[in-house]
């Protein structure tokens, strides 16, 4: 008994069955979607640093004062325990604001050490 599907099948009546699959299409390595050249350096920071921290290099210290410049110039006068951050090294801070009635130990602005991180020797 030969059925409609079969003989529909042996005629060639159902499409796709006897062409070959649809290749993808490549693209070319100008085909690819690429950025911009910027115009002009960033207008704010690009690498945020939260509030509370100092990142910086250790430009002075002395008995428990310790000074950090910023990349941006700012200069911390942190008072605490330094650790072993020496002139030169480059730190990240843990700071708070100083106890009340506490001096601050230098001329930059003030904070007090929380924990303090030493990521990078002098250059």
């Amino acid at each position: 008994m030969v059925t409609a599907m079969a003989v529909a099948v042996s005629a060639g009546m159902i499409g796709g069955c006897d062409e070959p699959a649809e290749q993808p299409t490549r693209m070319s390595p100008s085909d690819l979607p690429t950025l911009h050249q910027p115009t002009a350096p960033p207008t704010s920071p690009t690498d945020g640093t939260p509030k509370g921290m100092v990142a910086g290099r250790v430009t002075a210290a002395s008995g428990g004062c310790l000074e950090v410049t910023t990349d941006d110039a700012v200069v911390w006068s942190l008072t605490g325990e330094p650790g072993q951050a020496a002139v030169g090294d480059t730190v990240v801070v843990k700071v708070t604001t100083l106890e009340q009635g506490e001096e601050p130990c230098g001329p930059g602005l003030e904070g007090r050490i929380v924990s303090l991180e030493v990521v990078g020797g002098e250059e």
